[in-house]
């Protein structure tokens, strides 16, 4: 007798997080990069790269598995 699964499905406050979260930090890290190096495209390397990974993460959490049914 398998017990039902109440866990949430999906948040959209968390997914929003994940693509904010990962923006933020990773334009950080560019705009610290430019600084450092004198230059002016990694803070936008960064942000592009965060908004990937965010999306990525999004994508790894909130997938259904099929496996489940």
């Amino acid at each position: 007798m398998s017990q039902p699964d109440d866990s949430p499905r999906g948040d959209p406050w968390m997914a929003f997080g994940y693509l904010v979260a990962g923006v933020l930090l990773y334009g950080a890290i560019g705009w610290g990069l430019d600084r450092w190096w004198g230059t002016s495209f990694m803070v936008v390397i960064g942000i592009l790269l965060g908004a990937g990974l965010g999306t990525y993460q999004t994508w790894a959490r909130f997938r259904m598995n099929d496996d489940s049914t």
